[in-house]
């Protein structure tokens, strides 16, 4: 919140812009692709196949919920924001990573961000008593994601900000339902903590 009343949008974007590197340029692409639907989709499927089924549809359910949240603000709130390379290319010297190709609108907020925090988030409330290092670098590497989309020119500060806030709220609100109310104790539900492959056991 700091940074987004003391700097512009603009002057946070280029500072990580013009501080660029071929080693950043190459990693950046697959760091990105953390925040990803078909990475989350795809932890998913691992979750409820050989961790256990209550928490592949609550990590299943918290990327819907924030993907709900990102797509109407993205599609039906803030239609017309540009991402922060469309905004500026033509007026300024802009950093583009070599064969990546950048999206040019529907900048607010930022979905890989999203879920890139809604999946850390959910792991480190499934499992408060995992190794406070785990925990730190889930949300390391959330940042990382956040990171790399202004890094990638297709996000502003502001953008990864409000993502980053959507994820946790969402996994938040998924985890309460799933692990602290309705799902909780009641005995025909035992077979939520049970994985796919074992579900007949």
């Amino acid at each position: 919140m700091f940074l987004n009343i003391a700097f512009s949008q603009k002057d946070i974007y280029f500072l990580v812009n013009s501080h660029n590197a071929y080693i950043l340029d190459i990693m950046m692409p697959y760091i990105t692709d953390i925040g990803n639907g078909f990475f989350c989709v795809f932890i998913c499927i691992i979750l409820l196949f050989f961790i256990n089924i209550r928490f592949g549809l609550a990590m299943g359910a918290s990327y819907a919920l924030e993907g709900i949240f990102v797509q109407v603000l993205k599609q039906i709130v803030f239609t017309d924001r540009p991402r922060p390379w469309a905004a500026y290319v033509d007026k300024f010297a802009v950093h583009l990573v070599p064969d990546f190709t950048p999206y040019s609108n529907n900048s607010f907020p930022s979905g890989h961000t999203a879920t890139a925090f809604c999946m850390a988030t959910i792991i480190v409330l499934v499992y408060p008593k995992l190794n406070k290092l785990w925990q730190l670098s889930f949300f390391i590497i959330a940042l990382a994601v956040a990171f790399s989309r202004i890094y990638l020119s297709q996000h502003y500060f502001l953008d990864i900000y409000v993502g980053a806030i959507i994820g946790i709220l969402s996994s938040s609100i998924i985890y309460y339902y799933f692990y602290r109310h309705k799902f909780k104790s009641l005995k025909q539900h035992l077979w939520l903590d049970r994985n796919l492959l074992h579900l007949k056991g």
